[in-house]
């Protein structure tokens, strides 16, 4: 918000402007500035012009003097046009100085008190003035005619509020309205930025639901082949994997279509983890194991949802079910310092030279990008002892 802030010739968005001056043509600026001040002429000079032709014209209809409303009408206008130009004029070249923000202000105060105050002789002097050539007609009976009768309504209707008419026009309003106007460029730039934000994370939310759904059917179509080989040479297995799938499926579905980025923990995400490796258990006859180490402090943690059942998969379907015999997959995590690691660790096939990484971390990858941007990461690094590691370090929320 530096444009906002800094230049002053910058015409104010609506949000910035106050209810108080949002309706006005000058008050689309930053008060007490040059194109301020000229916009807030175009207002006010019209109306101290009629107001002192208006004076004098009353005088000359009350008299029946004509002769009288010239040089009381300059007087009058002069006066007029001093009270409502000399304040905001002089607190406007304060402004346009640029001192430092508390001499400003105090400045600009003074400004239009001195205003306010020059305003008020000036405007005497046109009175006094008045009562000179009223001594002329001392003794003579006044000719109220239809334009007088209406004209001294309309001033005594305005006695009252002569002092907050005389403020007004002097720029006392357009104080009060100066000293909350960074106020309310803080508040329209913090609304903006968080529109921005809500704006940005229904993006993210957009993009990472889209991503989601990828895993669901990427993760059904790979068990569905797994079954459909096993149909052949050994239907009593599939037919139990078959059960398995559907039992694993009618409790993990909902989960996974409910669980939120903001609700999703480490703990909900390993009992999903732990469900789909049972499947794989019936699956593979048994040969599977699984190893879990993590505290339970670091259980309660966020962690984003359905990522680590995509590396759970990963390491079954292209770590432990392709290596003849036994096969364990352990699910580890640890905190070091503000972030959040946790590895899924299999002592399958390990890593092939050449195979691009698919569908399943790309789009890990892609949520890990998504909502921690360069805060989190994504490792697959072959073991020693062989298998493969695959680590997500996140940042703890």
């Amino acid at each position: 918000m530096a444009t906002l802030d800094d230049d002053l010739r910058t015409r104010l968005p609506r949000g910035v402007l106050s209810d108080m001056g949002g309706w006005t043509l000058y008050q689309s600026f930053r008060t007490f500035t040059w194109p301020w001040l000229l916009r807030r002429g175009t207002v006010f000079w019209p109306l101290a012009l009629a107001a002192g032709s208006a004076f004098a014209a009353y005088h000359a209809s009350t008299m029946g003097a004509w002769s009288d409303w010239p040089p009381l009408a300059w007087r009058a206008c002069l006066a007029g046009l001093a009270t409502v130009t000399l304040g905001p004029a002089l607190a406007t070249l304060v402004r346009h100085l640029r001192p430092p923000l508390i001499l400003e202000r105090v400045l600009v105060i003074a400004a239009i008190g001195l205003g306010l105050w020059i305003g008020l002789v000036a405007l005497s002097w046109a009175s006094h003035y008045h009562d000179h050539i009223m001594a002329r007609y001392s003794g003579r009976s006044m000719k109220v005619g239809a334009f007088a009768k209406a004209f001294s309504q309309i001033l005594r209707a305005s006695i009252d509020t002569s002092v907050f008419v005389w403020i007004f026009a002097g720029g006392g309003l357009a104080t009060i309205y100066y000293l909350g106007e960074r106020r309310r460029l803080a508040q329209y730039a913090t609304q903006r930025q968080l529109e921005t934000l809500r704006a940005e994370r229904n993006a993210a939310d957009m993009r990472l639901a889209v991503l989601q759904a990828q895993v669901e059917p990427h993760f059904l179509f790979n068990t569905l082949a797994s079954v459909r080989s096993l149909i052949i040479g050994e239907p009593a297995r599939a037919a139990q994997t078959i059960d398995a799938l559907a039992s694993y499926l009618r409790v993990a579905l909902p989960r996974l279509r409910e669980d939120r980025i903001q609700d999703a923990t480490l703990d909900r995400q390993i009992d999903l983890c732990l469900g789909y490796l049972d499947l794989m258990r019936v699956r593979m006859a048994g040969r599977l194991s699984v190893r879990v180490e993590v505290e339970a402090g670091v259980r309660a943690l966020p962690f984003p949802p359905l990522i680590l059942l995509t590396l759970v998969e990963n390491a079954v379907t292209h770590g432990v079910e392709p290596k003849p015999g036994p096969g364990e997959i352990a699910i580890l995590a640890r905190v070091e310092g503000d972030e959040l690691t946790v590895a899924i660790e299999d002592d399958g096939a390990g890593l092939t030279q050449g195979i691009t990484p698919g569908l399943g971390l790309a789009n890990v990858r892609a949520q890990l990008q998504n909502l921690f941007g360069d805060r989190a990461s994504l490792e697959v690094t072959s073991r020693p002892a062989g298998g493969v590691n695959a680590s997500i370090r996140v940042p703890i929320a």
